[in-house]
């Protein structure tokens, strides 16, 4: 916590640097996609950014990405049914539900390309930070809940490019690729060795972002 605590007045403190002084233009981003990190279901990711221009081509924010999975491992129970219509009914029982949240929390630099694309308005953008990861699992066979904290740094980086809408908006198309490694109940062995849970969510995600100038 501390860490993330400590990441954040960084970002701050950049994004009020001197460097800003010359009275910016301020852009928010909402935007929503899908991510698919490796072996586990694609999720819906949603995320907001704040960015500061430093000139008509480079800009620096902050922004926080909100990602959710679910997994459920169902059986058959029963014989199955049928309906007048010849449709099959099975009764399915749920023996284990895990949901997982992963909160990425990065300071981004984005940066236009000079290309031109008709229209459109390339981009590229890299990002550093920090990963949260709530995981939730219900084992409804042995009755037991677990609920899993996993945290660590990250990075992405991503390229996409836009289309002006109006005099201050632009709809933007990106594909990302995500590092989220993260690590839990970090402790030593009786030797002294380090030991601790990792659980990665690196994956590949694409998004649909509005932005929007003040």
């Amino acid at each position: 916590m501390k860490k993330i605590i400590v990441l954040i007045s960084i970002l701050f403190t950049i994004l009020n640097a001197q460097i800003f002084d010359r009275g910016p233009t301020i852009q928010h981003k909402i935007s929503f996609g899908l991510y698919s990190p490796p072996e586990i279901e694609t999720g819906l990711n949603i995320g907001y950014g704040y960015y500061r221009y430093i000139d008509d081509m480079v800009s620096a924010g902050v922004g926080l990405d909100a990602f959710w999975t679910n997994y459920k491992k169902v059986s058959s129970v029963g014989i199955a049914d049928t309906t007048g219509l010849g449709q099959t009914i099975t009764t399915q029982t749920v023996e284990v539900d895990m949901t997982s949240y992963l909160l990425p929390l990065m300071g981004t630099v984005r940066v236009m390309l000079p290309i031109e694309l008709g229209s459109f308005s390339p981009y590229t953008n890299v990002s550093l930070g920090w990963n949260i990861l709530f995981n939730n699992e219900t084992n409804y066979v042995t009755g037991e809940q677990t609920f899993r904290f996993f945290n660590g740094f990250g990075w992405s980086l991503g390229a996409g490019a836009s289309l002006g809408l109006g005099e201050k908006s632009s709809l933007g198309v990106e594909t990302y690729y995500r590092s989220a490694k993260m690590k839990a109940n970090v402790d030593e062995t009786e030797l002294g060795l380090p030991i601790y849970d990792e659980l990665d969510m690196t994956g590949f995600g694409v998004q649909v972002g509005l932005f929007m100038n003040i």
